[in-house]
């Protein structure tokens, strides 16, 4: 039993992202959930309480996907230009998600208007920021530990900002807004050894 209701919550969720992709995330409806998902309304509602239940997983699941894409990136990094440099590329990706993903721009745009969303991305960026700190702390000896850990939140954060507004604004400068964010991100972290 638990392997069909493993199956239909994936169904209802890759049906919602789908629809999100397709219609943006203030369009999309339980019901065409259901419909999509091809299951009862009710199955719907036994695993997510509502919209925002739905929007909440695929929140976490993207989550998930990004601290993945964060910890392999930073493994094993062979010094602070290492550092530097593997942050900046992990930045150009994070621009890259939201140019290229329909779903993941849909989610975001749902996260600026549910305070329980927001309260899960602040939580999130606090992770990945403690990961990446974990990774950066050795090599900044001398640097204050608060410091360190407010940089690495602030790129946390301020990455999914930038890409947002990289996205608003017109070529040429939408073209080049991830280039001179990523290298303000590596800038501050080189300043921190000043």
């Amino acid at each position: 039993m638990q392997a069909r209701s493993r199956a239909t919550v994936e169904r209802i969720l890759v049906s919602a992202a789908a629809l999100i992709g397709e219609l943006g995330p203030d369009a999309v409806t339980m019901t065409a959930i259901a419909q999509r998902a091809e299951v009862v309304i009710g199955s719907v509602y036994q695993y997510f309480p509502d919209k925002a239940g739905v929007m909440a997983a695929l929140f976490e699941r993207h989550n998930a996907e990004v601290r993945a894409m964060l910890t392999a990136e930073i493994a094993q990094i062979e010094g602070l230009d290492d550092l530097s440099g593997r942050i900046e590329a992990l930045v150009e990706h994070y621009f890259a998600l939201h140019r290229e993903d329909p779903v993941f721009r849909g989610i975001w745009a749902a996260v600026q208007t549910d305070p329980a969303l927001q309260a899960l991305d602040v939580a999130d960026s606090l992770n990945n920021a403690a990961i990446l700190y974990a990774a950066a702390r050795p090599l900044y000896g001398a640097v204050d530990e608060d410091r360190l850990m407010a940089t690495c939140a602030l790129c946390m954060q301020l990455s999914l900002h930038a890409a947002r507004f990289a996205l608003a604004i017109p070529q040429p400068l939408s073209a080049v807004s991830g280039q001179v964010f990523s290298r303000m991100v590596r800038d501050g972290f080189l300043a921190l050894r000043q």
